[in-house]
């Protein structure tokens, strides 16, 4: 699921957000599945029922961070720290309610 909702939120913060701007379709696309392989990994090694705001609060951190170095890598892409805060905040709130479901699925148990 992850690996489909990530790039379209970035896909949907690059139509409407001035200053995140990706000319190419595919370079969302990449950072997308970037974010959602390294949120995967973190959720593997932090998400349990005691460290949902650790978790959540660290997918947040990790995906402005990846959005914005990401972002130089390629050609005409052009995010500031505002866009990658505003894309990252959209993607945890996501987050926050998968994370919520594997925790109490008990799909997140170690």
């Amino acid at each position: 699921m992850k690996i489909i909702v990530t790039p379209i939120v970035l896909i949907i913060a690059a139509n409407f957000l001035t200053n995140v701007n990706y000319p190419h379709v595919y370079q969302p696309i990449v950072i997308g599945i970037t974010l959602s392989l390294a949120g995967y990994l973190m959720e593997v090694a932090i998400l349990k029922k005691g460290t949902f705001w650790i978790s959540t609060a660290t997918d947040f951190v990790i995906s402005a961070f990846f959005i914005y170095i990401l972002s130089y890598f390629f050609p005409g892409a052009y995010v500031t720290v505002g866009g990658a805060i505003l894309t990252a905040a959209l993607l945890t709130v996501i987050e926050f309610f998968v994370h919520l479901w594997l925790i109490k699925s008990g799909r997140a148990r170690k």
